[in-house]
């Protein structure tokens, strides 16, 4: 940990929702990897975290079931929520659902049970916040927090490497996490990756949101999680909001230089317009909702730039170095060999 920032011993049980998410998946791994009491709440009996050791607990829960996000809370001092509805899997809520009226059941409840800390996994606030039900959600989470009587702690990311990479093209960059975002049954995801998937290693053409030139500090669901799990805890993470991004500002004409060097060929960026999103965005909102969420992501990331660095909460929480784009490409590749 970083010098001065001694951190009480606690034993705390964490209660995880969202627990088969990519990142809550994460997190529940990292938690358990310290030895914590961990309690992963899903939907379904057989519903499981794939690489969570046996002493994680699994407890059945449904963000519109209040009676039982009650049992899941009994005996938990802490509560860690990645819960979204982006990309939703079959029979399961979309995000106007998952962050409405489901996270007002759940702050409600860690009320009534007395939970000492609430970490919230978020998003960038923007002006798509009044359009987009993700975004404009997580901004109705995060004041329902603000007045609840909890210790709480905000951690809102950009775009995620894992996700958009896979988004602009990359097949290769698709994380083998069978938690992974882009690997869920949804109709959606599964006809945009037939036509684009594979557009770079087949054509060398990396789809840019926003243009060449447009940019993001994109950061990885590992860090995300590594982040979100240390903030468990810590003291100096008590009531912040975090706005954190990855270890570096790239360009999308850099990213495609960073896939190129790796697929042995060039590639170049072609530019996927704000405006495209945006208008399917709106052409898709009353017939398929989530899909317009997804597309009303796409504007975000297309529009938005952050300048976020997360270095100076990486090294207080005392975490590892950040992935980097070729670094996280890299370790793709390594396990590809394995």
């Amino acid at each position: 940990m970083a010098a001065g920032d001694d951190i009480p011993a606690r034993k705390d049980t964490v209660l995880v929702v969202g627990a088969t998410g990519h990142v809550g998946s994460q997190v529940v791994r990292a938690l358990a990897a310290q030895g914590r009491p961990v309690r992963a709440m899903v939907r379904r009996p057989g519903d499981r975290v794939h690489g969570a050791p046996e002493h994680v607990t699994r407890v059945i829960g449904d963000l519109h079931d209040p009676g039982s996000l009650e049992r899941a809370l009994d005996g938990v001092q802490v509560v860690v929520s990645t819960a979204n509805g982006i990309i939703p899997r079959k029979g399961t809520k979309g995000a106007t659902q998952v962050n409405a009226a489901g996270a007002q059941h759940l702050v409600d409840a860690a009320e009534r049970a007395g939970i000492r800390r609430f970490v919230q996994s978020s998003v960038p606030a923007h002006a798509l916040d009044a359009v987009v039900p993700e975004l404009r959600g997580k901004r109705a989470i995060e004041a329902r927090l603000a007045e609840a009587p909890i210790e709480t702690v905000v951690v809102r990311n950009p775009a995620f490497t894992d996700v958009w990479l896979a988004m602009a093209g990359v097949a290769s960059a698709i994380s083998p996490d069978p938690h992974a975002t882009v690997r869920r049954p949804y109709g959606f995801m599964r006809r945009y990756l037939a036509v684009v998937a594979g557009l770079t290693e087949r054509r060398g053409v990396l789809l840019a949101p926003g243009g060449p030139e447009h940019g993001a500090p994109l950061i990885t669901t590992r860090d995300v999680a590594l982040l979100l799990a240390a903030c468990v805890d810590h003291p100096a993470a008590a009531n912040q909001t975090l706005e954190v991004g990855g270890p570096e500002w790239l360009s999308w004409r850099q990213i495609a230089a960073l896939v190129g060097e790796r697929l042995g060929r060039r590639v170049r960026p072609v530019t996927l317009p704000a405006w495209a999103a945006s208008l399917g965005r709106t052409i898709l909102r009353p017939l398929a909702p989530s899909a317009s969420n997804v597309l009303g992501l796409t504007q975000l990331v297309a529009t938005f730039q952050p300048r976020w660095h997360a270095s100076p909460w990486v090294a207080r929480l005392g975490l590892p170095p950040q992935q980097t784009v070729g670094a996280y490409l890299d370790s793709l590749g390594r396990q590809g060999e394995s």
